[in-house]
């Protein structure tokens, strides 16, 4: 697949929003690094990071946490795809629902 010089500069710039999402904290900016040796793409509501193997794929896993606000905020994208060739994607969503026990009042509170 041949990717445009256009696709190629939106995945920077989300690459680079990623980033600079954190950049006041450069502890945790820092834990997002495996992203670097990622290809990153877009496609309808989902961010495809291809991992290059099964052990790379599974210290991005680690990252998704980080990277649910920045995606939240901009809005781009519903899930996140982490690829491995020859393996099924891991599957995340960018907003986790509450559960409905979160949401109910409990009049024990306060007491």
């Amino acid at each position: 697949m041949v990717r445009s010089a256009r696709d190629c500069s939106e995945m920077e710039r989300l690459t680079r929003a990623l980033f600079s999402f954190y950049r006041e904290d450069p502890q945790q900016a820092r834990r997002l690094d495996p992203l670097l040796a990622c290809r990153l793409s877009r496609g309808w509501w989902c961010l495809r990071i291809e991992c290059r193997d099964l052990a790379h794929r599974a210290v991005v896993s680690g990252v998704i946490e980080l990277l649910r606000p920045p995606l939240q905020a901009l809005g781009l994208v519903r899930e996140i795809r982490l690829l491995v060739a020859g393996q099924e994607p891991l599957v995340f969503p960018v907003t986790v629902p509450l559960s409905g026990n979160l949401l109910a009042y409990d009049a024990h509170i306060g007491e």
